[in-house]
């Protein structure tokens, strides 16, 4: 990208000079033009009286004499014209520019002037006087060869000088517009730095720094999500963490009192004790996330009969699923996968707990097991209470729960579908759910194959 830029600027740059000289043209042009044109003519109009002077006092045969050497000395090209036509010429330039017309108005008494060329030069003006003799009217013409040199300075300094101008101040609008960009990201760098994240950058351009400011400006917003998802968390946790340090804390100031029957004392501890157990499952939660995030998980593939691991957790977990009459469907084909036979449980334990717990008394739970070609899909679906479609896309977020209300008898923390979805994916395997309010819950975790 810098090379980019550099490239950039060289090339404005020569942008630049070149607008400043196409500027610069026809400014020294219109600031030298009358000025260099008055100053001529005044000086040849003093001539063409020394001429004058000269003619009158001259012999005819003496006069074709002294315009050759004035001529010669002075760098001028001379043509004197009569009634009759050209009578004498001399010097370098053999062309005149002066019509007929025009000659026919110096003879009258006219000055006539016409440039050569656009620029403001001496060399290019040719300029008509009338040249009185005692015989007749002549007129003469007059045209510089040579330039005076103090004023070919003047002019090519002054070009340079509105050359500089006008590249200058190109150059810096053009730099302007490419460093734009740049002071943009240094300002959303700041912003950044102290914590705001509401970053809007220009990303129209195509090139390096449209395609930079469009990243930054999206590590920007994925840097306010995790902000986002950090806010949440740590609120989140505080919420999990008091509500049950509160009711133990409260149960133990009653007891505390004294005074209670033996059963009323059973159950404040019975309570005390199932709040602590939810801390523990809590932490353990957070802490296996933990390692799964920083990647030091112990991770231990072998072969697995995921057919028989799903049985064995319909087996572990009759206890709940049965207090409910619930419905349990197998249809489970005897597949084989590489995977960790620890970590794979934990999935299975989630999700199948989940369809048990929102799932009505005397519903229906089905597990299904397919064996595809490069890829294991395990199907478990339910007829429980179901979920809305914003709740649906945040269900794998970490303490996002469904239920609004946080109903303490569902006995959830929000992390479960989160490991189960991290747990998978150190898998190489995705998981999909599929669920509408009153129609119950699909969830298909998809695993390669061997």
């Amino acid at each position: 990208m810098i090379k980019s830029l550099y490239l950039k600027m060289v090339l404005l740059f020569f942008v630049a000079v070149a607008i400043g000289i196409g500027g610069a043209i026809p400014l020294t042009i219109y600031l030298f033009k009358d000025q260099i044109t008055q100053s001529i003519q005044q000086e040849y109009a003093m001539r063409n009286e020394l001429i004058s002077d000269a003619f009158s006092r001259l012999a005819p045969g003496e006069r074709d004499t002294f315009l050759k050497q004035l001529s010669d000395k002075q760098k001028i090209s001379l043509w004197v014209h009569d009634k009759n036509g050209l009578r004498y010429a001399y010097g370098q330039t053999n062309k005149s520019y002066l019509t007929g017309e025009d000659i026919h108005s110096i003879q009258n008494g006219a000055e006539v002037v016409r440039r050569t060329s656009f620029l403001p030069l001496p060399t290019n003006l040719q300029m008509g006087f009338p040249l009185q003799t005692p015989d007749e009217q002549l007129a003469l013409v007059i045209h510089p060869e040579g330039t005076n040199h103090s004023q070919l300075y003047m002019i090519l300094g002054v070009f340079i000088a509105i050359t500089i101008a006008i590249a200058n101040t190109k150059f810096i609008l053009f730099t302007s517009v490419v460093v734009k960009p740049l002071k943009a990201l240094t300002a959303a760098t700041r912003k950044m730095a102290k914590g705001d994240f509401s970053i809007q950058l220009q990303t129209k351009n195509k090139d390096e720094l449209g395609v930079l400011s469009e990243q930054f400006q999206q590590m920007a917003f994925e840097m306010s999500q995790v902000e986002k998802m950090r806010q949440e968390f740590v609120s989140n946790v505080s919420h999990e963490l008091q509500t049950p340090l509160a009711s133990i804390s409260g149960f133990v100031s009653i007891l505390q009192r004294g005074g209670l029957e033996e059963a009323e004392q059973q159950r404040c501890l019975n309570i005390i004790r199932h709040e602590s157990m939810r801390l523990s499952r809590l932490s353990e939660n957070m802490l296996r996330l933990t390692t799964m995030d920083s990647n030091h998980l112990p991770f231990h593939p072998s072969l697995v009969r995921l057919d028989s691991q799903l049985r064995r957790i319909v087996v572990a977990a009759e206890p709940q699923w049965a207090s409910k009459r619930l419905n349990i469907h197998l249809e489970l084909s005897k597949t084989a996968i590489h995977a960790d036979e620890d970590l794979l449980s934990q999935v299975w334990l989630n999700v199948f707990s989940n369809s048990i717990k929102f799932t009505p008394e005397g519903g229906d739970i089905f597990i299904e097991l397919r064996a595809g070609k490069g890829e294991i899909e395990v199907i478990l679906r339910d007829t429980g209470i179901g979920m809305v479609e914003e709740d649906r896309k945040r269900i794998f977020e970490r303490f996002f729960m469904a239920d609004k209300s946080r109903n303490r008898e569902a006995e959830g923390s929000g992390l479960g579908l989160a490991i189960v979805k991290r747990v998978v994916e150190l898998h190489g395997g995705r998981v999909e759910i599929d669920s509408a309010p009153g129609k119950g819950t699909a969830v298909t975790v998809f695993l390669p194959a061997m």
